[in-house]
C-alpha cells in the first residue's frame, strides 16, 4: 500500500490502474482490486500517507525512527527482510487502510458502501455515560463506521499479493534502496520466490514394500491419493503452506520440522548479499506479512466502542441513540508499537498444535540501530538530537546515544521581550539575549 504514497487523490480509472501497475506503484493483485473499485483508490493513497505520518510520529524518539518509510516504493533492508520494524509497518498499514475506508463509508464519500448494519443486541452504555431512565428505550442510530466492508476490501487489496508470493506463484520484483557512504544508488532486483523453504530430503524415499493394506495410501473416487491419517487424532494431515514444511510418509511416521532462528545461519547474516537472503526468505517473509496484516486489522476491530447520546425532556435520558465508532488511529499505533516490542519469531511446523496467542511475527532479528549498518538497513544514531532530561525514555539521550555519550551545543539569539502596550496605539519591546542548549549523540 505504501507504494501508492505519491499517487494522486483524484478519481481513478481502469487505465490509470494499469498505468500504476506498470509504473511500480501497485502490485498485480492490487491493480486488479483497483479495477474493481477505482473509486476507493484516493482513500488508499490517503491511508498510505496516514500510515506514514503515524509511524513517523510514534517512533520520533526511538533509535529506529521510521525514516526509511519515506523512501517508498524503494525500501532499505530494514523493511524487506522481515524484521520487527517491517511487522509494525505492515500492521499499521493494514490498520490505516481499514480505518480510512470505514470512515469513508460512514461519511458517504465512497459510493460502493454505506453505513454499518446496526447490531441486533441492545447497546451497552459506554463508561462515564449518564445512566438511562428506568423505563428508557434505546435505538441504534447515527451512521456507524462500516468496518466489515473496509476489512473485506483491505484483505483483497493487501493480502492477495503476499499469498501469491508465499505459495511461489509469482516472481516478486523488489526495488531496493542501497545506502552507502557514497552517493546512494537504487537497484531493482527480481526475486524469484521458491515454493519450498525447508526441504526434508532431496529426493523422496521409496515406500516400504511391507506395508499393510491399512497403511497404504488410499485412492479417492477420482484416483487421487488421500493423505494418511494422523496417528494421534485419526484426521488427515494437510499442508497449510507449501513454503513452511515438507511432509514425509514412511510407514505412517511423521517428521516434525521447526524453522529456528540461528545466529550463524547465513540466511539471517547481514553480511550476506541481500538478493541471496531474499531468495531464500521471501516466502517465509510473505507468510509473516499475512499474519501482521491480519493482526493490524484485528487491533482496529477490537478497539471499536459504543457511543451514545441521550434524548429527553429537561436533559433526561428517556431515549438513548447509540452507534459503533472506531478508535483513534493514535491509540491503534500505540498498541501496535507495544505489540512490535513483544513480537515473536515465525516458526514453521507440521504437527498440529494449539493455536498460539495472536501476535506480530518477524523472520529476521533486528539490529540495535546504534551503529550504521547499511546491509541491515540501520543508519545509526550518531548526530541524533536528544533530550538530556528524559533519561532512558523516548527521545532521551540515554536511549538514543547507546552509551557513547553526548555533546552539548549552546547557542544564543535575540528575541523581543518585556513588551508593553501604550495607549494609543503603540507596543514597546526590549531585546533580550536567550541562550539555549541542545544535545547531540556522539
Amino acid at each position: 500500500m505504501l507504494r501508492a504514497l505519491h499517487e494522486s487523490d483524484g478519481n481513478w480509472t481502469e487505465s490509470e490502474c494499469g498505468g500504476a501497475r506498470r509504473g511500480g506503484a501497485l502490485w498485480g493483485a492490487q491493480a486488479r482490486a483497483c479495477r474493481r473499485q477505482p473509486a476507493a483508490m484516493p482513500h488508499v493513497a490517503a491511508a498510505a500517507r496516514l500510515a506514514r505520518n503515524t509511524c513517523l510520529t510514534a517512533h520520533a524518539g526511538e533509535r529506529w525512527n521510521c525514516s526509511s518509510i519515506e523512501l517508498a516504493p524503494r525500501f532499505t533492508p530494514d523493511l524487506l527482510t522481515g524484521t520487527r520494524e517491517q511487522a509494525y509497518v505492515y500492521a499499521i498499514s493494514a490498520a490505516a487502510l481499514s480505518w480510512t475506508i470505514a470512515r469513508a463509508c460512514a461519511a458517504g464519500t465512497l459510493a460502493a458502501c454505506s453505513c454499518a448494519t446496526p447490531p441486533r443486541a441492545p447497546p451497552r452504555p459506554p463508561r462515564h455515560a449518564a445512566p438511562p431512565e428506568p423505563h428508557a428505550s434505546f435505538k441504534w442510530g447515527g451512521c456507524g463506521d462500516n468496518l466489515q466492508w473496509a476489512e473485506r476490501f483491505a484483505k483483497q487489496f493487501l493480502d492477495a499479493h503476499e499469498i501469491d508470493v508465499r505459495d511461489g506463484r509469482i516472481e516478486d520484483v523488489i526495488e531496493v534502496e542501497t545506502t552507502t557512504t557514497e552517493k546512494p544508488t537504487t537497484t531493482t532486483e527480481t526475486i524469484t520466490a521458491p515454493p519450498v523453504v525447508i526441504l526434508v530430503d532431496d529426493e523422496p524415499a521409496p515406500a516400504p514394500a511391507n506395508l499393510t493394506a491399512t497403511q497404504r495410501p488410499r485412492k479417492g473416487r477420482r484416483g487421487r491419493k488421500r493423505l494418511p491419517r494422523s496417528p494421534r487424532r485419526g484426521r488427515p494431515t494437510r499442508k497449510r503452506f507449501r513454503s513452511r514444511y515438507e511432509y514425509e510418509d514412511r510407514g505412517s511416521r511423521h517428521r516434525n520440522i521447526e524453522y529456528r532462528m540461528a545466529a550463524d545461519d547465513p540466511r539471517f547474516d547481514p553480511q550476506v548479499d541481500l538478493r541471496t537472503r531474499l531468495d531464500t526468505l521471501r516466502p517465509l517473509i510473505a507468510a509473516a506479512n499475512l499474519i501482521n496484516l491480519r493482526f493490524g486489522r484485528k487491533v482496529v476491530s477490537s478497539g471499536m466502542r459504543t457511543k451514545c447520546t441521550c434524548h429527553g425532556v429537561s436533559g433526561s435520558c428517556s431515549v438513548r441513540t447509540c452507534w459503533r465508532a472506531l478508535p483513534s488511529l493514535t491509540r491503534v499505533a500505540a498498541a501496535l508499537a507495544g505489540e512490535a516490542a513483544r513480537a515473536g519469531p515465525l516458526k514453521a511446523h507440521a504437527r498440529r498444535r494449539a493455536r498460539p496467542r495472536p501476535r506480530l511475527r518477524y523472520v529476521t532479528p533486528s539490529p540495535d540501530y546504534c551503529e550504521p549498518e547499511p546491509a541491515a538497513g540501520s543508519l545509526g544514531t550518531h548526530g541524533r538530537k536528544c533530550n538530556a532530561s528524559l533519561g532512558s525514555g523516548a527521545g532521551g539521550c540515554a536511549r538514543l546515544c547507546c552509551g557513547r555519550g553526548r555533546r552539548a551545543v549552546r547557542s544564543s539569539r535575540l528575541e523581543r521581550c518585556r513588551c508593553r502596550y501604550h495607549w494609543c496605539c503603540r507596543v514597546d519591546c526590549q531585546l533580550c539575549r536567550v541562550t539555549t542548549e541542545e544535545h547531540y549523540c556522539n
